[in-house]
């Protein structure tokens, strides 16, 4: 698995840094792209503006503030993907400003480069390589590690948790020495061993 994400890493990189030299500008193609379909959006936009920095874009129903300076929208698009939104470009072409003048340079062909400035190069097949001289590598001792052992067994799988013990529920255990049903191995001073007999209520 890790020579495939490394096989696939290395032939990815190759292929985005060809992709960069299809670009018609230093812009992203995505990039421009958005900025053009932002810029066909302006053109449903009216303006209005204070002489100084102040703008306000009527977009439909709603009413924006754009600050050319600060590079700020309150539709807050501008500033999320970093290309001038609808209403920034309302606001720049009324001030006779090129919009792609203020894409954020994450866009640019440098910074792009700099993405896949290394390389994975290519390596030999793995039973092509060199036998190691070194000393192989052994796994550690087995350590007896702290605590009580677990007395129950790993149960396989499809096994049942019962142990399968006979109950003893209608028997009663009698001392051998005295045959007394009410005198069992426990109570018996000579300790004889008791047995085991059925009986009914």
């Amino acid at each position: 698995m890790l020579e495939e994400i490394r096989v696939k890493m290395m032939k990815r990189i190759g292929q985005m840094r060809e992709f960069c030299n299809t670009w018609i500008c230093n812009i992203s193609p995505m990039a421009m792209k958005v900025l053009q379909d932002n810029t066909a959006k302006s053109m449903k936009c009216s303006i209005e503006w204070n002489s100084d920095t102040g703008y306000e874009v009527l977009h439909g129903p709603y009413r924006h503030v754009v600050d050319i300076q600060r590079q700020i929208c309150s539709c807050r698009a501008w500033m999320l993907k970093g290309i001038p939104c609808p209403h920034a470009i309302t606001a720049l072409h009324h001030r006779k400003l090129d919009p792609i003048n203020y894409i954020s340079h994450w866009y640019n062909r440098e910074t792009y480069m700099k993405t896949y400035n290394y390389f994975i190069q290519p390596v030999m097949n793995l039973k092509m390589w060199p036998e190691s001289q070194n000393i192989s590598v052994i796994p550690p001792p087995v350590r007896k590690m702290p605590g009580r052992p677990d007395k129950k067994r790993k149960k396989e799988q499809g096994e049942t948790s019962k142990t399968g013990k006979l109950s003893k529920k209608g028997i009663e255990m009698s001392c051998n020495t005295y045959h007394n049903k009410g005198h069992n191995k426990r109570k018996c001073p000579l300790g004889a061993p008791a047995s085991g007999t059925s009986f009914t209520a």
